[in-house]
């Protein structure tokens, strides 16, 4: 089994927000618009602890991760990690079984 060199294809606001506006029969303003709403509105949500359930999707949460250690890569030092949070997304069971 070789493994693939090539990145696949990124689509960000400015691609996914023109896909909506065609689909949807929007201006691209509008549906920039749309596209920058939601994403604003997961991030507040996420910041105030809450998880965000997109049906179809997925489910994005805040986690806490512990502290640890780890080791600087340039010394070898060992150095101490803080814990911190982190931004979960778990896909949906109806995009898992796509793949």
């Amino acid at each position: 089994m070789t493994k693939s060199t090539s990145k696949p294809e990124t689509l960000g606001i400015p691609e996914l927000a023109a896909a909506l506006a065609e689909a949807q029969d929007l201006t691209k303003a509008r549906a920039k618009a749309t596209v920058d709403g939601l994403r604003d509105d997961i991030v507040t949500n996420l910041l105030a602890g809450k998880r965000v359930n997109i049906f179809g999707l997925g489910t994005f949460e805040v986690r806490a991760t512990k502290e640890k250690v780890g080791r600087n890569p340039k010394t070898g030092e060992s150095i101490k990690i803080p814990a911190g949070r982190k931004v979960v997304f778990k896909a949906a069971k109806g995009l898992k079984d796509q793949m």
